[in-house]
């Protein structure tokens, strides 16, 4: 038994013998090199599997002639009996299931169908068709297991960049077709559908343009299971390492991440925190007070404050808001004129408290950031003048 690629239209037999001829009518066709064709041919028959090519009426059956060229003998590749201009040696690095991908996209690119030919069923030509046979067990053996090539699934979130399919996968797709390989599984499974740049074999060049992709249907994603479930990812998944810096949250997303930040949870994704702290900040109503402190609480707070202020840092100046939400190792954050403290930094003591106040403080009166090199010389001349003001004189 065979497989059997059937597509309407007929392949111009120049289009198979000739390197760089890629003439395609569907704009969004998944190739364009010109090659993919040759390297499907030369691989099949390297390894042991035949292929006829129906161009309309016209059989073209491919084999093998070897040749010795200087001191190496080659296998080149004939159709009808002719050689042609290339050898088994091209397509060195492929698989057979580059083979299969490479024939089922060509096929699928001209709106056609595969399948496998029943025993004793025989495939001839047909006017305004184009057919191909590969027989063989090997290749056989790659159509049914064409799952891991071929993405068949139904998608759980349709995107308008990208896909997300049920079940984990090595993978990533793009427009169905096996493209990268992932260094960490997937616990979900993704289908590029926007253009991306390829290389020869079809695989992704750039794999933050797929990453970007990804992010941004999770970020627009109406489902919060979905959501979760990403967002807590363990680090041995590949959705850990997402980033979300470039996308634009969903209102759904925004929930699932302020649900997972006040719960403090361990493994929420730093980057979509910080993605969606902006929104968080900007949309706080003007009037929003303070949670209710206990009075242990309300006593540490005002003890800081004072420290504070008698060390020259007029925390008082601005609204100090407590929250419960600002997430995992964020104590404190300024923004829009007010302090931000986490309620975290209260179970931590008076003097981290104040440290706290003090540095969103300085971010808010100086408009320095963290992480700054101006940052670092304010704090380190803050604690010079201060260790002048305990001696009593002036460096």
């Amino acid at each position: 038994m065979g497989i059997l690629f059937e597509n309407s239209g007929v392949i111009d037999p120049r289009a198979i013998t000739t390197f760089g001829v890629n003439s395609k009518e569907t704009a969004r066709a998944i190739g364009f090199f010109g090659t993919g064709l040759k390297y499907a041919i030369s691989i099949i028959l390297r390894e042991g599997c035949s292929i006829t090519v129906y161009s309309g009426k016209n059989k073209l059956e491919f084999g093998k002639l070897q040749e010795k060229i200087r001191v190496d003998t080659f296998d080149l590749i004939t159709m009808n009996g002719e050689p042609l201009g290339f050898t088994t040696e091209v397509g060195k690095t492929w698989d057979l299931w580059q083979a299969f991908r490479e024939l089922y996209c060509n096929c699928i690119d001209e709106g056609g169908t595969v399948s496998e030919i029943p025993s004793g069923e025989k495939v001839e030509g047909e006017e305004g068709k184009t057919k191909i046979v590969v027989e063989g067990d090997l290749f056989r053996d790659v159509y049914q297991n064409r799952s891991e090539i071929i993405l068949e699934s139904k998608p759980l979130e349709i995107g308008e960049e990208c896909d997300i399919h049920p079940g984990p996968s090595k993978y990533l797709y793009y427009r169905g077709v096996r493209a990268y390989d992932l260094q960490k599984p997937s616990i979900f499974t993704y289908n590029i559908k926007k253009t991306l740049n390829l290389t020869e074999d079809r695989t992704i060049k750039w794999h933050f343009e797929a990453e970007d992709a990804i992010a941004q249907s999770v970020a627009s994603s109406k489902s919060d299971s979905i959501i979760k479930e990403i967002l807590t990812a363990k680090d041995s998944s590949y959705e850990k390492g997402l980033s979300f810096s470039y996308t634009n949250p969903g209102e759904v997303f925004l929930e699932v991440v302020r649900s997972l930040s006040k719960s403090f949870s361990r493994r929420l994704n730093v980057s979509a925190l910080e993605v969606c702290r902006h929104y968080f900040m900007n949309s706080l109503p003007e009037e929003e007070t303070s949670i209710k402190l206990d009075r242990v609480d309300e006593a540490r707070l005002k003890k800081a404050v004072d420290f504070c202020e008698k060390i020259g840092f007029q925390v008082r100046n601005h609204p100090i808001i407590v929250t419960d939400w600002l997430g995992e190792g964020v104590l404190g954050l300024a923004h829009n004129g007010k302090i931000y403290l986490s309620q975290r930094v209260f179970m931590m003591g008076t003097k981290m408290l104040a440290g706290t106040l003090i540095e969103e403080y300085i971010h808010l009166k100086h408009n320095l950031g963290d992480c700054e090199r101006d940052m670092q010389n304010f704090l380190v001349d803050t604690v010079v003048s201060l260790g002048e003001k305990v001696l009593g004189e002036p460096l």
